[in-house]
């Protein structure tokens, strides 16, 4: 009998293989709801440890949950931060993080040199001015973590509840940005602050003014699914589009859909979603006093129309002003989901106060069709023992890669500025031996679209190799 060998080459070239693989399928919000999305089409749910009014967070992979946070309130409107573990515990040392209570104010960022690390970033809206970070080893003590960095302020400048983030066109380091406000609402400016997260640490990158100038605190930042589009709402009724390119961190090509309205009633803009096809914008518009006549709206808004601004459709009006809108997300079965609190129940509720307010979220269906196409169904989708108020994730794009192909797309040393498939060292190999009847593979690098194969018979009847693209 012949003995053949069949060799498993593992090519781990540049620093970002290394790191862990984390997803967008596990959401953490409200009262302690958790979706897990990796069945799409039929989702299930966890129950965890957050009581939270507004901004949430959490990192996972394909496993779970590994760390979650957000920020809960008290009977008497004092806000806490917490934080807590795989097992839903709270982390050592996790208390007292800064946190205000509003609804895009934080991000969980994994650390791009240590997988064993994740930044907690918070801005401060109206009490704790500026940008902070707070350094956790998640792995720590058999993977109940604790905290080595609490509250490390970057910047101190009141910031605009719109803290997002989007990975680096390298693949491995993200940048985080956030818009300047004046804190009074009586000062207009333009700045974005960007900062770069890399092997290195946390650094400010630049202060770039850009767009129309605003002077409201609330509403959202949100990247289209292609993550070359940043898209800007407020309070005030300002809807505006910037180009953002990955690799440098800059913002070009504002369009402005709205401008802010010059005095009240504003539209109160808390938060928007792109379609999957990045066709469509959703906008939801609040009644800042729930007052009778002042019901929260659905908007959709077709970004392929020469005229952005008068397509505007109304997607649905809320029957009561008891609905207090909060946020929206596109979640990964391509539907776009949207959180209310019951404002009438009162924050925080009664335990044992479910409704059908607070215990479902409602769903657009096919949110990259037009009008009432896109098939709006309100309080549709059931949280089971779970309950929302106004907040959901506020979790970049886990799963964005390297912007393959870009001038950035470098990391491995001795690459052109634009390198093929194999300078790129992304491949695909597999052994098969005809005796054993069995095929052995391996991978690296399968970021891109395109790729090299390479076939090895190792039986009598020598060796073959193919490509593929």
């Amino acid at each position: 009998m012949k003995h053949h060998l069949i060799l498993l080459f593992f090519f781990l070239v540049g620093f970002g293989e290394m790191e862990a693989q984390y997803t967008n399928n596990f959401w953490v919000f409200g009262d302690s709801v958790g979706i897990n999305w990796t069945n799409s089409s039929n989702p299930s749910f966890f129950t965890t440890q957050l009581k939270g009014r507004g901004t949430s967070v959490s990192l996972s992979d394909s496993t779970g949950v590994l760390i979650y946070s957000g920020t809960g309130q008290k009977p008497n409107i004092i806000y806490r931060t917490k934080t807590f573990n795989k097992f839903h515990l709270e982390i050592t040392n996790s208390d007292s993080i800064n946190g205000e209570g509003w609804y895009h104010e934080m991000l969980l960022i994994p650390h791009p040199g240590n997988d064993s690390l994740v930044y907690l970033i918070s801005i401060g809206v109206t009490t704790w001015h500026g940008l902070f970070y707070t350094l956790i080893n998640y792995k720590a003590n058999n993977d109940s973590g604790i905290v080595i960095q609490k509250n490390v302020q970057l910047q101190n400048v009141p910031a605009f509840d719109g803290l997002t983030a989007v990975r680096h066109g390298n693949g491995r380091d993200w940048w985080v940005l956030f818009k300047k406000w004046d804190g009074s609402g009586q000062t207009a400016n333009n700045n974005t602050y960007k900062y770069l997260i890399n092997v290195n640490g946390i650094s400010l990158y630049s202060n770039q003014s850009i767009g129309s100038l605003f002077s409201s605190g609330g509403g959202q930042c949100v990247f289209n699914n292609t993550n070359d589009k940043l898209v800007h709402i407020n309070w005030r009724g300002l809807i505006s589009f910037f180009n953002f390119d990955r690799c440098s961190g800059q913002l070009s090509q504002p369009i402005i859909i709205d401008s802010e309205r010059p005095g009240s009633p504003y539209p109160y803009f808390i938060s928007c979603a792109f379609s999957p096809d990045d066709t469509k914008l959703y906008v939801i518009s609040v009644s800042p006093n729930n007052l009778p006549g002042e019901n929260d709206t659905l908007f959709q808004y077709d970004l392929t129309a020469s005229n952005i601004s008068a397509s505007r459709q109304t997607i649905f009006v809320y029957p009561t002003y008891e609905t207090g809108l909060g946020n929206m997300k596109l979640a990964p079965d391509n539907k776009i989901y949207i959180t209310a609190t019951d404002e009438i129940a009162g924050i925080p509720y009664p335990d044992s106060l479910f409704t059908t307010i607070n215990n479902n979220l409602s769903v657009i269906n096919y949110p990259d069709s037009l009008g009432a196409a896109c098939d709006f169904q309100p309080f549709s989708f059931n949280l089971g023992a779970g309950r929302t108020y106004f907040g959901l994730p506020n979790n970049p794009d886990y799963e964005l890669g390297a912007w393959v192909g870009s001038p950035c797309d470098t990391l491995r040393l001795g690459l052109s500025p634009n390198p093929s498939p194999e300078e790129r060292g992304a491949w695909m190999q597999a052994w098969f031996n005809h005796e054993w009847n069995m095929i052995h593979v391996n991978a690296s690098k399968l970021k891109g679209k395109s790729g090299v194969l390479r076939l090895f018979d190792v039986g009598e009847r020598g060796c073959t190799r193919g490509k593929w693209r």
